[in-house]
C-alpha cells in the first residue's frame, strides 16, 4: 500500500510528484536500456504515460496557485495585514 507524509498535501493513496518523477525516471531509464520485451515495454511505456499526464496536471494546479497568490497586489496583503492586528498598531 502506497503511504503519504502527513505533511504533503496528498489523499491517502495518492503519490507525492517527486515520487511520480522518480517512478517516470525508472521506467524511461528500462525503455533506454531496451532489455524489456515487447510486453514488458508496452506496459513500461502506458504506465509512463499515466505518470506523465498525472505530472502535467499537478504543475498545472501548481501553476494556477502561484498565479492566483501573485495577483494579490501588496496593497492588498498590507489592508489585510492591518485589519487582523488594528491600524493603529505597529507591524513588529
Amino acid at each position: 500500500m502506497k503511504r503519504k507524509d502527513p505533511d504533503s498535501g496528498a489523499a491517502a493513496g495518492e503519490i507525492s510528484f517527486e515520487q511520480m518523477m522518480e517512478r517516470l525516471e525508472a521506467l524511461v531509464s528500462k525503455l533506454e536500456r531496451g532489455d524489456l520485451s515487447l510486453e514488458e515495454s508496452i506496459r513500461a511505456y502506458e504506465e509512463g504515460s499515466k505518470l506523465a499526464k498525472q505530472c502535467k496536471a499537478v504543475l498545472a494546479e501548481a501553476e494556477k496557485r502561484i498565479h492566483r497568490l501573485t495577483q494579490e497586489s501588496p496593497a492588498d496583503r498590507e489592508h489585510g495585514d492591518e485589519e487582523e492586528r488594528g491600524a493603529d498598531e505597529l507591524p513588529f
